[in-house]
């Protein structure tokens, strides 16, 4: 027989399943532990940034089945995660990167190796502005090239690189 079960209750058993305590998953989920006990005492319903944050920490919840409250919510091995969310551990695309030093291991990647090596290379005058430049014929294809690189940085400076 089927039981209807709301967002909530879908949550409760969500953290039973995964062996949790209320405050294990909130803390998971980068939340405070209030808003987690009052949505399990049913005095707030959950935010749309709540069960966000829970489809990401649980990627095995379809989101469907946790909305849905004619849907019952199938959970597959419990896996308790302790460890913070990773949602607050993801680093962005523009965080800033921590420089090392240049004997250090995590230098030896092969992009970094070729931006350093750019980034000190002396600038010389540009081509284009002292030797005129024949137009293609019609029929070549150009490869793209690089023109410059910038890199901006978190305390509003920046960097160009301009390959030879």
């Amino acid at each position: 027989m089927f039981t209807k079960m709301n967002l909530s209750a879908k949550i409760e058993l969500l953290i039973q399943s995964k062996k949790l305590s209320a405050s294990q998953f909130a803390d998971t989920l980068g939340i405070p532990r209030s808003s987690i006990s009052h949505i399990l005492s049913g005095r707030n319903k959950p935010s749309l940034d709540v069960v966000q944050k829970i489809l990401i920490a649980f990627p095995e919840i379809p989101a469907e089945e946790l909305l849905d409250d004619k849907r019952n919510l199938s959970i597959s091995a419990p896996a308790p995660k302790t460890a913070p969310s990773p949602i607050a551990s993801t680093p962005s695309l523009f965080d800033a990167v921590i420089p090392s030093a240049p004997e250090s291991p995590e230098n030896n990647l092969a992009e970094q190796t070729i931006v350093q090596s750019n980034l000190r290379r002396p600038r010389e005058s540009s081509p284009k502005a002292t030797q005129p430049v024949a137009a293609p014929a019609p029929t070549t294809h150009l490869a793209k090239k690089i023109e410059r690189v910038l890199i901006f940085y978190t305390d509003g400076t920046f960097s160009e690189s301009k390959p030879l």
